[in-house]
Protein backbone atom coordinates (compact mmCIF):
# COMPACT_ATOMS: atom_id res chain seq x y z
CA UNK A 1 0.00 0.00 0.00
CA UNK A 2 1.43 2.96 -0.76
CA UNK A 3 1.23 6.07 2.01
CA UNK A 4 1.94 8.68 0.18
CA UNK A 5 2.14 12.80 1.77
CA UNK A 6 -1.63 14.16 2.59
CA UNK A 7 -3.03 16.79 1.31
CA UNK A 8 -2.11 20.40 2.13
CA UNK A 9 -5.33 21.24 4.39
CA UNK A 10 -6.42 23.68 7.36
CA UNK A 11 -8.46 22.06 10.27
CA UNK A 12 -11.25 24.71 11.12
CA UNK A 13 -10.90 26.02 14.78
CA UNK A 14 -13.09 23.87 17.28
CA UNK A 15 -14.09 24.92 20.34
CA UNK A 16 -12.54 23.64 23.65
CA UNK A 17 -15.53 21.26 24.34
CA UNK A 18 -15.37 19.42 21.19
CA UNK A 19 -10.95 19.12 21.46
CA UNK A 20 -11.03 17.50 24.85
CA UNK A 21 -14.15 15.63 24.23
CA UNK A 22 -12.03 13.85 22.18
CA UNK A 23 -9.04 13.83 24.02
CA UNK A 24 -10.72 12.28 26.85
CA UNK A 25 -11.77 9.50 24.08
CA UNK A 26 -8.42 8.67 22.91
CA UNK A 27 -7.40 8.35 26.13
CA UNK A 28 -9.71 6.28 27.51
CA UNK A 29 -8.85 3.71 25.35
CA UNK A 30 -5.14 3.47 25.65
CA UNK A 31 -6.00 1.83 29.34
CA UNK A 32 -4.98 -1.49 29.26
CA UNK A 33 -7.73 -3.25 30.94
CA UNK A 34 -9.99 -1.42 29.03
CA UNK A 35 -8.75 -2.72 26.00
CA UNK A 36 -8.19 -6.75 27.60
CA UNK A 37 -11.59 -6.26 28.48
CA UNK A 38 -13.44 -4.46 25.34
CA UNK A 39 -14.74 -7.73 23.85
CA UNK A 40 -16.16 -9.24 26.81
CA UNK A 41 -18.30 -6.67 27.85
CA UNK A 42 -19.73 -6.30 24.88
CA UNK A 43 -20.75 -9.57 23.73
CA UNK A 44 -18.07 -9.07 20.90
CA UNK A 45 -16.00 -12.41 21.40
CA UNK A 46 -16.40 -14.91 18.57
CA UNK A 47 -18.28 -17.66 21.31
CA UNK A 48 -20.93 -14.77 21.65
CA UNK A 49 -23.91 -14.16 19.98
CA UNK A 50 -24.98 -10.61 19.95
CA UNK A 51 -28.33 -8.97 17.81
CA UNK A 52 -26.75 -5.32 17.69
CA UNK A 53 -23.10 -7.26 15.72
CA UNK A 54 -24.53 -8.78 13.58
CA UNK A 55 -26.87 -6.42 11.90
CA UNK A 56 -23.66 -4.57 11.83
CA UNK A 57 -21.80 -7.07 10.17
CA UNK A 58 -24.78 -7.97 7.26
CA UNK A 59 -25.47 -3.95 6.89
CA UNK A 60 -21.52 -3.88 6.38
CA UNK A 61 -21.47 -7.13 3.82
CA UNK A 62 -24.14 -5.36 1.98
CA UNK A 63 -23.33 -2.00 2.11
CA UNK A 64 -19.63 -3.32 0.74
CA UNK A 65 -20.04 -5.54 -1.88
CA UNK A 66 -19.48 -3.99 -4.73
CA UNK A 67 -15.92 -1.99 -3.15
CA UNK A 68 -13.25 -3.43 -5.11
CA UNK A 69 -10.57 -0.78 -4.24
CA UNK A 70 -8.73 -0.71 -0.60
CA UNK A 71 -11.24 -0.29 2.64
CA UNK A 72 -9.87 2.41 5.49
CA UNK A 73 -11.65 1.53 8.99
CA UNK A 74 -10.83 4.05 11.32
CA UNK A 75 -10.93 3.70 14.98
CA UNK A 76 -10.42 -0.52 14.10
CA UNK A 77 -10.05 -1.25 17.86
CA UNK A 78 -9.88 -4.96 18.83
CA UNK A 79 -10.27 -6.04 15.08
CA UNK A 80 -14.10 -7.78 15.62
CA UNK A 81 -15.59 -6.13 12.60
CA UNK A 82 -12.49 -6.73 9.49
CA UNK A 83 -12.16 -10.61 11.11
CA UNK A 84 -15.88 -11.05 9.76
CA UNK A 85 -15.39 -9.19 6.61
CA UNK A 86 -12.21 -10.28 5.02
CA UNK A 87 -13.75 -11.95 2.46
CA UNK A 88 -14.36 -9.40 -0.04
CA UNK A 89 -11.10 -9.82 -1.94
CA UNK A 90 -9.75 -6.22 -1.26
CA UNK A 91 -7.08 -4.71 0.63
CA UNK A 92 -8.37 -3.90 4.33
CA UNK A 93 -6.27 -1.11 6.53
CA UNK A 94 -7.41 -0.28 9.82
CA UNK A 95 -6.14 2.57 12.14
CA UNK A 96 -6.21 3.38 15.73
CA UNK A 97 -4.36 6.17 17.91
CA UNK A 98 -4.43 3.01 21.12
CA UNK A 99 -1.51 0.80 21.00
CA UNK A 100 -3.70 -1.29 23.62
CA UNK A 101 -6.63 -1.63 21.29
CA UNK A 102 -4.39 -2.58 17.83
CA UNK A 103 -2.37 -4.98 20.63
CA UNK A 104 -5.58 -6.87 21.01
CA UNK A 105 -6.18 -7.14 17.23
CA UNK A 106 -3.14 -8.19 16.34
CA UNK A 107 -3.67 -11.33 18.78
CA UNK A 108 -7.27 -11.44 17.55
CA UNK A 109 -6.97 -11.38 13.80
CA UNK A 110 -3.29 -14.11 13.95
CA UNK A 111 -5.14 -16.71 13.26
CA UNK A 112 -6.29 -15.40 9.88
CA UNK A 113 -4.64 -15.88 6.61
CA UNK A 114 -5.11 -12.72 4.87
CA UNK A 115 -4.21 -10.03 7.58
CA UNK A 116 -5.31 -6.83 7.51
CA UNK A 117 -2.41 -4.35 7.81
CA UNK A 118 -2.98 -2.51 10.92
CA UNK A 119 -1.32 1.29 11.67
CA UNK A 120 -0.78 3.32 14.81
CA UNK A 121 -2.12 6.76 14.12
CA UNK A 122 -4.95 9.91 14.89
CA UNK A 123 -7.83 9.55 12.69
CA UNK A 124 -7.85 13.45 12.16
CA UNK A 125 -4.51 13.73 10.03
CA UNK A 126 -4.60 10.24 8.71
CA UNK A 127 -0.96 9.26 6.80
CA UNK A 128 -2.77 8.05 3.41
CA UNK A 129 -2.51 9.81 0.20
CA UNK A 130 -5.78 11.75 -1.24
CA UNK A 131 -8.05 9.45 -2.47
CA UNK A 132 -6.27 6.28 -1.95
CA UNK A 133 -9.57 4.19 -0.71
CA UNK A 134 -12.74 3.04 -1.99
CA UNK A 135 -14.64 2.88 0.71
CA UNK A 136 -13.86 4.04 5.04
CA UNK A 137 -16.27 2.77 7.77
CA UNK A 138 -15.95 3.84 11.68
CA UNK A 139 -18.01 2.10 13.82
CA UNK A 140 -18.30 2.99 17.66
CA UNK A 141 -15.99 6.10 16.97
CA UNK A 142 -17.90 9.07 14.96
CA UNK A 143 -20.96 8.60 17.48
CA UNK A 144 -18.98 9.62 19.88
CA UNK A 145 -17.72 13.10 18.44
CA UNK A 146 -19.96 16.40 18.51
CA UNK A 147 -20.89 18.35 15.90
CA UNK A 148 -17.52 20.41 15.45
CA UNK A 149 -15.94 16.74 15.93
CA UNK A 150 -17.52 14.95 13.30
CA UNK A 151 -16.99 17.94 11.02
CA UNK A 152 -13.70 17.56 10.89
CA UNK A 153 -13.98 13.33 10.72
CA UNK A 154 -15.86 13.77 7.18
CA UNK A 155 -13.45 16.39 5.86
CA UNK A 156 -10.61 13.93 6.44
CA UNK A 157 -11.99 10.84 5.05
CA UNK A 158 -13.42 12.67 2.03
CA UNK A 159 -9.43 13.46 1.50
CA UNK A 160 -8.80 9.99 1.06
CA UNK A 161 -11.39 8.46 -0.60
CA UNK A 162 -11.72 8.59 -3.91
CA UNK A 163 -14.19 10.19 -6.02
CA UNK A 164 -17.98 8.39 -5.02
CA UNK A 165 -16.07 6.79 -2.56
CA UNK A 166 -18.27 5.25 0.26
CA UNK A 167 -18.82 6.25 4.36
CA UNK A 168 -20.54 4.28 5.94
CA UNK A 169 -20.69 4.50 9.99
CA UNK A 170 -23.18 4.13 12.79
CA UNK A 171 -25.01 7.09 14.38
CA UNK A 172 -27.12 7.35 17.64
CA UNK A 173 -30.64 7.79 16.51
CA UNK A 174 -33.88 9.84 17.68
CA UNK A 175 -35.21 9.69 21.47
CA UNK A 176 -38.57 10.52 22.71
CA UNK A 177 -37.30 10.60 25.82
CA UNK A 178 -33.16 11.47 24.72
CA UNK A 179 -30.71 12.36 27.86
CA UNK A 180 -29.87 16.02 27.69
CA UNK A 181 -25.95 15.01 27.51
CA UNK A 182 -26.52 13.25 24.25
CA UNK A 183 -29.35 15.09 22.57
CA UNK A 184 -27.72 17.07 20.84
CA UNK A 185 -26.00 14.40 18.63
CA UNK A 186 -29.01 12.18 18.28
CA UNK A 187 -30.17 12.74 14.73
CA UNK A 188 -33.60 11.90 12.77
CA UNK A 189 -32.42 10.43 9.54
CA UNK A 190 -33.15 14.29 8.03
CA UNK A 191 -31.07 15.68 10.14
CA UNK A 192 -28.13 13.49 9.49
CA UNK A 193 -28.72 13.43 5.71
CA UNK A 194 -28.48 17.65 6.20
CA UNK A 195 -25.15 17.18 8.28
CA UNK A 196 -24.05 14.78 5.92
CA UNK A 197 -24.88 17.04 2.81
CA UNK A 198 -23.29 20.25 4.47
CA UNK A 199 -20.09 18.62 4.64
CA UNK A 200 -20.06 17.56 1.16
CA UNK A 201 -21.48 13.81 1.32
CA UNK A 202 -24.57 12.16 0.17
CA UNK A 203 -26.79 9.78 1.95
CA UNK A 204 -27.85 6.89 0.13
CA UNK A 205 -28.99 4.60 2.54
CA UNK A 206 -29.43 3.79 6.38
CA UNK A 207 -29.74 0.56 7.80
CA UNK A 208 -31.68 0.31 11.08
CA UNK A 209 -29.99 -1.78 14.37
CA UNK A 210 -32.23 -0.93 17.25
CA UNK A 211 -35.89 -2.16 16.32
CA UNK A 212 -37.33 -3.14 19.35
CA UNK A 213 -39.12 -6.13 17.14
CA UNK A 214 -35.93 -7.71 16.76
CA UNK A 215 -34.65 -7.55 19.87
CA UNK A 216 -38.11 -9.26 21.50
CA UNK A 217 -37.90 -12.01 18.62
CA UNK A 218 -34.09 -12.46 19.44
CA UNK A 219 -33.76 -12.86 23.30
CA UNK A 220 -34.08 -16.45 23.69
CA UNK A 221 -31.84 -17.27 20.65
CA UNK A 222 -29.18 -14.73 22.03
CA UNK A 223 -29.42 -16.68 25.51
CA UNK A 224 -29.31 -19.82 23.85
CA UNK A 225 -26.09 -18.73 21.63
CA UNK A 226 -28.48 -19.63 18.42
CA UNK A 227 -26.41 -17.31 15.76
CA UNK A 228 -28.57 -18.39 12.69
CA UNK A 229 -31.34 -17.66 14.86
CA UNK A 230 -30.41 -14.08 15.49
CA UNK A 231 -28.93 -13.25 12.03
CA UNK A 232 -32.50 -14.13 10.94
CA UNK A 233 -33.67 -11.44 13.32
CA UNK A 234 -30.66 -8.80 12.20
CA UNK A 235 -31.87 -9.69 8.60
CA UNK A 236 -35.63 -8.81 9.34
CA UNK A 237 -34.39 -5.15 11.17
CA UNK A 238 -31.85 -4.61 7.61
CA UNK A 239 -33.96 -5.64 4.88
CA UNK A 240 -37.25 -5.28 5.61
CA UNK A 241 -37.64 -2.69 8.83
CA UNK A 242 -34.74 -0.04 7.52
CA UNK A 243 -36.84 1.62 5.00
CA UNK A 244 -39.56 2.67 7.47
CA UNK A 245 -36.62 4.47 9.22
CA UNK A 246 -36.02 6.67 6.44
CA UNK A 247 -40.07 7.28 5.80
CA UNK A 248 -40.65 8.11 8.97
CA UNK A 249 -37.66 10.22 9.48
CA UNK A 250 -37.25 8.31 12.57
CA UNK A 251 -34.55 5.44 14.29
CA UNK A 252 -33.53 4.42 17.53
CA UNK A 253 -30.11 3.88 16.24
CA UNK A 254 -28.45 2.91 12.78
CA UNK A 255 -25.99 2.54 10.65
CA UNK A 256 -25.36 5.50 7.54
CA UNK A 257 -24.42 5.12 4.01
CA UNK A 258 -23.06 7.77 2.29
CA UNK A 259 -21.01 8.91 -0.94
CA UNK A 260 -18.39 11.39 -1.66
CA UNK A 261 -20.41 14.16 -3.60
Amino acid sequence: MRVGKRGSHRSPEVNNRSSDAREDLRKGYQDEAVARTYEEERDFREGDVSLHYETEVLALSEALGDVRAPVLEVAVGTGRLCRRLMGFGTRYVGIDVSAQMLKEAEKNLEYGTDHPRLIRGDAFQLPFRDGYFGAAIGFRFIKHLDTGGRRLMYKELKRVLADEGLLVFDFYGWRRRASKKKEGDRLTVGALRSELEENGLKLIKVYGTRHVICDVISVPFRWLKIRPAVQAAGWIGVKILSPLDELLDRSRGGIAVCKKS
